[in-house]
């Protein structure tokens, strides 16, 4: 039998892949090659939030969304990784023209200081509403845990669900909110838990990207 030898690395060799020994023909499919050497992560030195292409989540979860973005592939058979304080270990099995191979890789994770865009706006005073509250002394102190509690949970779906500023007033207290939204979420349930009376009005605070911007006043008045 007539012997076969790589046109590359001139070793014998028993099945040509594509003209050439399976040692050579290999290295030509690599995935691990297009991913990058370093990932950076930015964080919110005010709330914290990681963020990665202006998504924010926990590192795992970012890790795991960028990761899925980029290896969506046919040949990729299953993904593996482990995430330690600055390093992403990486392994993936392919399999292409029948043949199965094994990549690894290390990602270096970079973290970098910032004030995320909610913050900064926070942080300047911007608001969308004023969540005027009126109420016995007594009930005053719960109304307020009660709306700092709805302005938590509802940051998650509205990033502009913060709260800017609060100032006590006589018989209540009045709350700068950066969405006029929650504002209105969080009136309606006091309205509905306390029996409220509600009145909003609206005063026109300038124009953005051409269209009149307004400002809600929503007045909750509990007897």
């Amino acid at each position: 039998m007539r012997k076969k030898f790589c046109p590359k690395c001139g070793r014998e060799t028993e099945e040509f892949y594509n003209g050439l020994c399976l040692d050579c023909y290999l290295p030509k499919f690599s995935i691990i090659s297009k991913l990058p050497e370093k990932l950076i992560i930015k964080e919110c030195r005010l709330c914290g939030k990681f963020f990665i292409n202006g998504s924010s989540d926990s590192i795992e979860n970012l890790i795991e969304s960028f990761l899925g973005n980029l290896l969506q592939q046919k040949e990729i058979l299953s993904v593996s990784y482990r995430i330690t304080k600055d390093k992403v270990f990486l392994t993936l099995k392919l399999k292409f023209s029948g043949l199965e191979k094994t990549e690894e890789k290390t990602i270096n994770l970079n973290f970098k200081k910032i004030i995320c865009q909610t913050c900064s706006m926070k942080e300047s005073g911007y608001f969308q509403a004023t969540l005027q509250v009126r109420a016995p002394e007594n009930l005053l102190p719960k109304i307020l845990d009660e709306i700092e509690s709805q302005i938590n949970y509802l940051n998650q779906f509205d990033k502009l669900a913060f709260i800017s500023s609060s100032q006590k007033v006589k018989n209540g207290f009045d709350i700068l909110i950066g969405s006029k939204n929650s504002a209105k979420r969080i009136a309606k349930t006091l309205q509905l838990k306390y029996r409220a009376n509600i009145k909003i009005s609206r005063k026109l605070s300038g124009s953005i990207k051409g269209k009149k911007a307004y400002r809600d006043t929503i007045l909750v008045k509990v007897e």
